[in-house]
């Protein structure tokens, strides 16, 4: 399930919500818990994704157009 981080407004509490695509689709996780507000931003942030490399050559990380040897 994604997380999803927002920052609130009204008293600048960063959260974070676990919530399934189709309820954040739906406007779920979109209160603030420290004072209920619904004038949350959501932020974004970066991620980190391993892909997996040849055998015996360890994790590396993919680029766009970086000749992966698939055709």
């Amino acid at each position: 399930m994604p997380s999803y981080e927002f920052t609130c407004h009204d008293c600048g509490a960063p959260y974070e919500a676990r919530l399934s695509m189709s309820a954040y689709a739906a406007g779920e996780g979109r209160r603030c818990p420290a004072c209920n507000s619904t004038n949350v931003e959501r932020q974004f942030t970066a991620v980190s994704v391993l892909t997996g490399g040849r055998s015996g050559s360890g994790a590396s990380s993919s680029r766009c157009g970086g000749g992966s040897g698939f055709t």
